[in-house]
């Protein structure tokens, strides 16, 4: 292979040793103040650093704990009914045990593509016991975009949801597939029970139990496959670790506690879904989980599991929030938290969403490539709702200038960070990360007031008017959507041939608002140098699975998508 791909460590943190043990120190500090972690006394304290030295601190170590501490307890309700955590571990024990025997260990490649669930989970949690590396593929990927990052990246065995075999193509196939989630029929027919591959549940209830497992297992690599739309996804190396203190950000701001009933919408393979399950767990709290996402779902969850904590994004919390309307659902009491990561709330939705739920929204700013950088609380949010987040021990966030240099408190300018838990590096050796001197770039821009992180938007977001003013597209949507009758709005920069760039909105709405009226809006309440040139009128956005838009799949204005047309003018 011409690109050989690495799982090597190529990004350096620049996180001072003593910073790293101020961060252990006040993640334990919090975990004590809000009694997260039943000790169990020194006997399960050496069990604990026993695993600890053999499996690391994440999945495998956790679930293990739960089975000894809490075997009867529900760990996990999915689409395929309910684990303990007894249940639950022997489960991931005896799937690896199996892939172990059948050779997939010492740093073999494991692929997971499967939806939010035990077919996502168990994985996670054997690769530390077997010893195989595990790539986490996005679910919205194509079929060429799997065979070239399966073919990339080498990987021996593939862990599929059924509903997904269309996509995997003949080449793809030439490894072996195991079948996650069963759909009700057969996919596609074969010899395995009916079906094409044999079951991930076939290969648990046939494991070999007497096969031993390594006492010093390789250390397993945990991938993350990044959201592109085009070309082949970046495969974004997650830095092995030993303690979860990089959720300490989280701990601090957000009241998380033992015992939750957790219902988890965020998706499991992007690292925000995947850190707060093994939190959750952590806290032995049961975790509802779906592989689909439907806002009834949502609900009926809410009341028959009697949900505490929902880990979500801002796409699903709207989705949420809109359907509640359409039903006329006017609140639901019983939520102590919602978390939302991936992309911002805007000011006027965090009301919103108080306003359903009681003041209860968290947010969390990070990316697939860091951990939780800056969160903010509810009372927070309450109190500043253009806030991103505080900034806690253990991470490093400066605000630079085009040249690298750190600007003054207050001043706009590019966000870097560095963090106890930054990414290795990409698996493609020639992709280098982003860097602004020894500082990982986020693409973001924003401002510090003391502790206080504010992102104003991505860079490439940015618009220069013809006012030569620098507008963020945030602004715009915010106040476009304190109208009742507009349900979602997106605003970017387009070219313009007089100007350079000009501002385009697209918004989903009823059909009493005109243009004029979402202009006049903008301009009573931002500035003309806010007021987008086109508007135009769309059913829905194409999204990520993430929610971001996808913008190159927006439409061009045409007689179609537009409402009153020829009064559309431009600022001169």
């Amino acid at each position: 292979m011409s690109n050989p791909y690495t799982l090597e460590t190529r990004v350096d943190r620049s996180v001072p040793r003593r910073e790293v043990f101020r961060q252990l120190r006040f993640f334990l500090k919090k975990m004590r103040e809000r009694n997260m972690i039943e000790s169990g006394g020194r006997a399960e304290l050496v069990k604990d650093l026993k695993n600890i030295r053999r499996w690391g601190g994440l999945e495998a170590t956790i679930m293990a704990r739960g089975a000894r501490q809490v075997p009867h307890k529900v760990a996990l309700v999915d689409d395929d009914g309910e684990l303990t955590y007894g249940e639950f571990f022997q489960k991931a024990e005896r799937l690896a045990k199996a892939l172990h025997e059948r050779g997939y260990h010492s740093g073999a490649n494991v692929a997971v593509m499967a939806l939010n669930g035990r077919a996502a989970i168990l994985p996670l949690t054997a690769r530390s016991m077997a010893g195989y590396n595990i790539f986490m593929i996005n679910g919205n990927a194509s079929a060429a975009q799997i065979e070239e990052y399966l073919d990339f990246h080498d990987v021996q065995v593939l862990i599929v949801d059924e509903e997904f075999l269309p996509r995997i193509t003949e080449l793809a196939r030439q490894r072996e597939v195991i079948l996650g989630h069963l759909e009700p029929e057969p996919v596609e027919h074969g010899p395995h029970e009916g079906r094409a591959f044999e079951s991930l549940e076939h290969v648990i209830h046939t494991a070999n139990a007497s096969h031993a497992l390594p006492e010093k297992p390789q250390k397993s690599m945990h991938v993350v496959m990044t959201s592109g739309t085009t070309g082949m996804p970046k495969g974004v190396v997650r830095r092995q670790l030993n303690s979860p203190q990089g959720f300490a950000s989280v701990a601090a701001a957000i009241p998380l506690e033992r015992n939750m009933n957790v219902l988890l919408t965020a998706v499991l393979f992007h690292a925000y879904g995947w850190a707060y399950m093994g939190f959750s767990f952590l806290a032995q709290s049961r975790v509802v989980t779906r592989r689909h996402f439907h806002p009834e779902q949502v609900l009926a969850d809410f009341r028959d599991y009697d949900i505490t904590t929902w880990i979500s994004a801002a796409t699903r919390i709207r989705t949420v929030i809109a359907h509640m309307d359409e039903a006329g659902v006017e609140s639901h009491q019983g939520l102590k938290v919602i978390t939302n990561s991936g992309s911002p709330l805007l000011p006027v939705e965090i009301q919103r969403a108080n306003e359903k739920f009681g003041p209860v929204l968290c947010s969390m700013y990070g990316s697939s490539e860091t951990s939780a950088v800056a969160v903010a609380g509810a009372q927070d949010l309450v109190d500043d709702p253009h806030l991103t987040g505080k900034i806690y021990p253990g991470c490093i966030v400066k605000i630079l200038d085009d040249d690298g240099n750190e600007v003054p408190e207050g001043q706009e300018g590019v966000v870097g960070i560095s963090c106890f838990d930054l990414f290795a590096g990409y698996t493609d050796p020639n992709i280098d990360a982003p860097m602004i001197g020894d500082l990982y770039y986020m693409g973001d821009r924003g401002y510090r007031k003391g502790d206080r992180l504010y992102i104003l938007g991505r860079a490439d977001d940015l618009v220069i008017t013809q006012f030569a003013e620098k507008i963020y597209p945030i602004e715009i949507e915010d106040e476009i959507l304190r109208d009742e009758r507009i349900e979602d709005a997106f605003v970017h920069g387009v070219a313009d041939e007089h100007t350079g760039q000009a501002l385009r909105a697209y918004v989903v709405a009823d059909s009493t608002i005109t243009s004029e009226e979402i202009r006049e809006r903008v301009r009573s309440q931002l500035s003309d140098a806010h007021v987008p040139r086109d508007i135009v009128y769309v059913e829905d956005f194409p999204r990520g699975p993430t929610g971001k838009v996808i913008s190159r799949e927006l439409p061009e204005p045409d007689q179609d998508n537009q409402r009153e047309s020829s009064t559309t003018t431009r600022n001169e």
